[in-house]
């Protein structure tokens, strides 16, 4: 039986909420947020400016908040944008000094993190565990798809109603009014 205690998504969500917010109590005393890090982060790993939508990818992120986010990180100098001259309606993000220094100082407590998060399994469980979950992530196109087609409706039991299930509707019982007869005075 499904149980959401002992299910994938909710375990996954469990652990990457945990590590976000004990990743976020150290960083915010800069000023740095979870998706700030991210960004910086893809940027780093990618070592070449990346548009919105290339970084909306990486990180998971929405692409209207991830233009917000990009824009108060320009304010704060930790990237540069750019509209590339072939392509005017586009935005390239790139890591400027202090944004890949940002990266080089926080990147090893990131490491550490995953280092203890892992610490019980060995480096090829560890191995094992990330290539499954970039494998189950991808699968999730599947469910995209059927989500996207409606076709994922059919797994929803439709709502009960009454008389759906051959059993009559509750009665509404009408309550009725009792007559209280007022106590006789004797007649004289």
């Amino acid at each position: 039986m499904y149980r959401l205690s002992n299910s994938l998504p909710y375990l996954l969500a469990r652990v990457g909420i945990r590590m976000g917010d004990l990743f976020v109590r150290v960083a915010r005393k800069e000023g740095l947020t979870l998706p700030m890090y991210r960004v910086v982060a893809a940027l780093a790993e990618q070592q070449r400016p990346l548009r919105l939508n290339e970084l909306s990818s990486l990180t998971s992120g929405d692409l209207s908040t991830l233009s917000r986010l990009v824009s108060e990180m320009h304010k704060a100098g930790l990237v540069s944008r750019e509209r590339p001259e072939n392509d005017q309606r586009s935005l390239q993000v790139q890591l400027t000094p202090a944004g890949r220094e940002l990266y080089d100082r926080y990147v090893p407590l990131a490491a550490y993190y995953e280092d203890i998060a892992t610490g019980a399994l060995s480096q090829k469980e560890a191995a094992a565990l990330k290539t499954a979950l970039s494998s189950l992530y991808e699968n999730l196109d599947r469910i995209e798809a059927e989500v996207d087609s409606g076709e994922i409706e059919k797994l929803i039991k439709s709502k009960r109603t009454p008389g759906s299930d051959g059993l009559k509707p509750p009665e509404q019982h009408k309550r009725k009014k009792s007559r209280v007869n007022a106590p006789r005075t004797p007649s004289r």
